[in-house]
């Protein structure tokens, strides 16, 4: 099969994924009617997805790398259903959070073995393609996910919602087993050392703790916008969505191919950083206190033009990190791990301040999270990275 192919699939994988996220935006609402869950309820039902990484990445990825991708993804896939499967069945909140922590082994699984086997498709410029590509997974799944879910829940219910935000990873597990075997690295170092490799790397835990920064806070904002906008601005739950999605894809599209570029011409990686996390700062900051639509709008264009190249920029640094004999695997474990860490900590504590002190409180929190995020990529030094060529 062709490389494209392969990309296809994988990104489709990363994509039906980060749908998890985003499908709970638009059925809180309907959730909390029929859970009575608080917003800090609401908000662990959303950072759940993420549990596993939080607990499990850094092993899980050297145990992908031991035991092979494609073993690593069809157990991802199959965890994701049952997942799914549980929560749109559950009828206590205690199984809406089994639910959610089943799905997040399946999701844990996909996140590092999707962008370890693109790392391995073959030559420098197919990899930074891929790469590329890979970095627009989590912003434009969760878009889709919104977008979906606001769809179906209009449609029919939240549980529906559910399945039809899970049924892609049933379509592309058969189409996984089509594809050619990636030409991994041998890996022979045990759990401990493998742990222990890339909790020693300076580069990589700069860059873990800055990309988890900005993944908690963009997990919280998400799975609050739906139903902030339409608090603030009057409008639908669907509407919202739609903004929301439309903006996202474009957005990230935007900023992931022009941190790409950036970075193919050497401007450094903390430099990308250094711009697109005070501009997400702002932007989330205003779209949180705008009651204006035009002002929500233009803000949440930037949110996600700066979301696509902090992220675009994580994941491309990676490559050349893996370069210092450490397992691709275990690079994406340690960076979902530390991501994940602040995914399951930030909706909660973001659901606790917006109850206190309303969505004004949440602006001040969340744009906190991305300047914290920035001061730490300013210690990054590390400015070359492997391009096309």
């Amino acid at each position: 099969m062709p490389p494209i192919f392969a990309i296809c699939v994988l990104y489709g994988l990363g994509l039906t994924a980060s749908m998890q996220v985003g499908l709970v935006g638009p059925i809180a609402p309907d959730l909390r009617a029929g859970f009575d869950l608080s917003q800090a309820q609401f908000g662990l039902v959303a950072s759940l997805i993420t549990a596993a990484g939080a607990l499990f990445a850094i092993p899980a990825g050297v145990w992908a790398a031991q035991a092979g991708l494609r073993r690593s993804l069809v157990l991802g896939g199959l965890m994701m259903i049952i997942g799914a499967a549980l929560f749109a069945t559950a009828s206590s909140s205690g199984m809406l959070y089994v639910g959610r922590l089943v799905t997040s082994v399946g999701y844990l699984l996909i996140v590092v073995g999707a962008p370890s086997w693109m790392a391995n498709l073959g030559n420098a410029r197919t990899v930074a393609m891929a790469m590329s590509i890979w970095g627009t997974f989590i912003p434009v799944g969760i878009a889709m996910g919104n977008w979906t879910s606001a769809a179906i829940v209009a449609w029919l219910d939240w549980r529906m919602a559910v399945v039809a935000c899970t049924i892609p990873v049933a379509i592309l597990l058969p189409a996984l087993m089509l594809l050619t075997k990636p030409r991994e690295q041998s890996f022979n170092r045990s759990l401990t050392s493998g742990i222990s490799g890339v909790l020693k790397s300076r580069p990589a835990m700069q860059i873990a703790l800055t990309f988890a920064a900005f993944a908690g806070a963009t997990s919280a904002s998400l799975a609050f916008m739906p139903a902030m906008m339409a608090d603030n601005l009057a409008i639908s739950i669907p509407l919202a969505a739609a903004i929301i999605g439309i903006t996202a894809i474009a957005g990230n599209i935007i900023g992931s191919v022009g941190a790409g570029m950036a970075l193919g011409r050497e401007m450094p990686g903390r430099i990308m950083l250094a711009i697109g996390l005070p501009v997400m700062a702002a932007a989330i900051f205003i779209l949180f206190v705008s009651q204006i639509i035009t002002i929500s709008v233009l803000a949440l264009i930037l949110f996600n033009i700066g979301q696509g190249v902090v992220a675009g920029t994580c994941f491309a640094l990676l490559p050349r990190i893996a370069d210092r004999n450490l397992s691709m695997p275990a690079l994406q474990g340690m960076l979902a791990q530390f991501a994940e860490i602040f995914v399951v900590i930030v909706p909660p504590v973001a659901g606790a301040m917006i109850d206190w002190a309303n969505w004004k409180g949440a602006a001040f929190l969340l744009a906190g999270f991305y300047l914290a995020g920035f001061v730490i990529s300013l210690r990054y030094r590390q400015v070359r990275v492997v391009t096309a060529g």
